[in-house]
């Protein structure tokens, strides 16, 4: 468990020890939701944010939301493989996977 306010960033997760499976993420933060919104009302702000921090932000789960968010405000799926691309070569192993799943679901 974190003991100060900067290892929050770190993922702490539930285990369920008898099936030898992760059962979530225990300790959610607000910022991600916060980063959604603001990507949601679409200003460049937000969305340069959004992109800096799917680079660069030492949490892998703030990166994936950032791209999340991103690919949530694209109507064209040509433009969301792109991002995922994008989110491939991030340098985040969670995220990659992540865009690997993404950009298999957007194939015919």
């Amino acid at each position: 468990m974190h003991m100060h306010a900067g290892q929050g960033w770190y993922d702490q997760y539930g285990f369920d020890l008898q099936r030898h499976r992760v059962t979530g993420v225990l300790n959610p933060g607000a910022s991600e939701t916060f980063l959604r919104c603001a990507v949601a009302l679409g200003e460049d702000e937000a969305l340069d944010l959004a992109q800096q921090f799917g680079r660069h932000h030492p949490s892998g789960r703030m990166r994936l939301a950032c791209f999340e968010a991103r690919a949530a405000r694209m109507a064209d799926d040509n433009h969301r493989d792109a991002l995922w691309r994008e989110a491939e070569a991030a340098g985040n192993l969670m995220v990659a996977q992540e865009a690997r799943q993404q950009r298999a679901a957007l194939e015919p």
